[in-house]
């Protein structure tokens, strides 16, 4: 007699789901490991420059057989300041230790942090519905392109996904049960979690707040010391390291906020076309607008408060970082295991459906042909993107440029990543000057002309060369081109960069 769920057979069977998700787990670390040994240049090179050059700075801490110059800039250049606490830095730096100095061991650490957040997604959905949909939602989870190319970058924010979906996790463990055992662990992860990067805090709290709102109540909330404690824990360990001053994020944060919050956009229509393409290419238009759709199909009283919290709070932050919303694409990482814990009611009455009008074991073969075919192609986009570029060669490119300049000279330039790759590579500090897309968002914040241009004669001040790497950021700035053309000598020039000598102005310019 068949089975209403397929599910249902393998419950009867659980070492062969056992056998499945670690499989699945297994070839997720997998994929990422693919190009290990490239440089991180693949995704959002500023931030993981950052991340690097900080680790290396804690590193050298330590180092004992490096001249004392290298040694000297190393520390000095991975003292770039910090929005979070160097956590991830903290662990590849101690690795260093032991290893030597290899950027791709962040990409190992990053890869197997996502990878068990994956572990923590199978159980909450699992817990949610059924097996069957926690394996789509894992295998979702870890194969959308996106996901596999942003997870292994050296930032905090794979880390920071990982915690949230373990979060959600022991949440929903908690309104099931309430024990202090699964308070503490609820208040624990969520509490790291906005440690390791404080953004998180949208969706840890969107989640809390759906579980207290939907399931406790307010007004017995508001007198239950497990609510409370867990609220405790989730704010305890950022404010520990705040009050500390271990930090120091007082005013760079409020600097840093200040060209982030753009109420003015919610207004603008083209602010929701730019959120929506930005989530079509994160986890698909097609999955999203299912995963949205999905949480009217939960229980209302078990499932649907957490969702409906975890959406309220993914909105709230993308309202409060409108602009870094769809400029930054790693603020969307948490998105993707959203959209996964959301297609989870969908799937379970898809498969619930399926098999009630398409009994037998040759329907589910092609079901499970055409869910691991997709995956496949999935897999396959990721490893291709990966393969399409290498940036091996810009070690040298770098390095050459910082034996140009010197090492110890006074910089500062239009190059790539706000100069950290001629940071990194280059062993040689430096200002960056404002690319367009900086210019821009100065606009929006009130800054004009006249303030651009105080900026860069301050700037400049004091400086020995510009340096120019970025040749088409470079036109686009024409007053800044014919200024630096007028004024002041080439000192270096290739095709691939160029070097005015600030030192030396030419005859008759102050």
């Amino acid at each position: 007699m068949n089975k209403i769920f397929s599910e249902l057979i393998f419950r009867e069977r659980p070492w062969m789901w056992k056998i499945a998700l670690v499989l699945i787990l297994m070839a997720g670390f997998a994929i990422r490991m693919y190009d290990l040994t490239d440089l991180p240049l693949d995704f959002s090179p500023t931030r993981q420059l950052f991340s690097a050059l900080k680790a290396r700075g804690m590193y050298y801490q330590y180092v004992t057989d490096a001249p004392d110059w290298q040694r000297d800039r190393a520390i000095a250049l991975g003292g770039v300041g910090t929005f979070e606490p160097p956590v991830i830095e903290t662990l590849v730096s101690q690795t260093y230790r032991l290893t030597g100095e290899h950027l791709w061991i962040a990409r190992i650490y990053s890869s197997l942090f996502w990878v068990l957040g994956g572990l923590a997604l199978f159980l909450l959905i699992r817990d949610l519905t059924s097996y069957g949909p926690a394996i789509i939602g894992t295998l979702f989870y870890l194969f959308v392109p996106f996901g596999v190319i942003a997870s292994r970058s050296f930032q905090p924010d794979p880390l920071m996904t990982a915690l949230i979906v373990f979060t959600w996790w022991a949440l929903f463990r908690w309104q099931n049960k309430h024990t202090w055992k699964r308070a503490i662990l609820a208040g624990l992860f969520g509490g790291l979690a906005i440690f390791v990067k404080n953004t998180s805090i949208f969706l840890v709290i969107g989640g809390f707040a759906g579980v207290i709102l939907g399931i406790v109540g307010l007004k017995r909330a508001l007198r239950d010391i497990q609510v409370w404690g867990i609220g405790i824990l989730f704010v305890l360990p950022t404010a520990i390291f705040m009050l500390s001053g271990a930090g120091g994020l007082s005013g760079s944060l409020q600097g840093y906020f200040a060209l982030q919050f753009f109420p003015e956009m919610w207004i603008d229509p083209a602010f929701y076309f730019r959120w929506d393409y930005t989530i079509s290419y994160i986890a698909g238009f097609s999955a999203t607008l299912v995963a949205g759709l999905s949480v009217f199909l939960t229980e209302p009283k078990r499932e649907r408060p957490l969702l409906a919290g975890l959406w309220l709070g993914y909105l709230l932050f993308g309202l409060v970082f409108s602009y870094a919303f769809y400029t930054h694409y790693y603020y969307q990482l948490p998105f993707i295991p959203l959209v996964a814990l959301s297609l989870a009611p969908a799937l379970h009455l898809f498969l619930k459906r399926f098999v009630e009008k398409s009994p037998g074991i040759f329907p589910r073969l092609v079901l499970a042909a055409v869910i691991l075919g997709g995956t496949a192609v999935q897999a396959w986009s990721a490893r291709d993107s990966l393969a399409s570029a290498s940036y091996r060669h810009e070690e040298a490119f770098w390095a050459e440029i910082g034996n140009v300049l010197g090492h110890d000279a006074s910089v500062i330039g239009l190059t790539q990543d706000y100069g950290y790759r001629l940071a990194y590579w280059g062993w040689q500090s430096s200002s960056a000057w404002y690319t367009s897309a900086d210019i821009n968002v100065r606009y929006m914040a009130g800054q004009d002309d006249a303030d651009i241009a105080e900026k860069f004669a301050q700037d400049i001040a004091g400086k020995q060369f510009f340096l120019v790497t970025m040749f088409g950021e470079f036109d686009n700035q024409p007053v800044i081109k014919d200024y630096l053309y007028s004024h002041y000598p080439v000192y270096a020039e290739t095709d691939e960069y160029l070097i005015f000598d600030l030192n030396h102005p030419l005859e008759g310019q102050p």
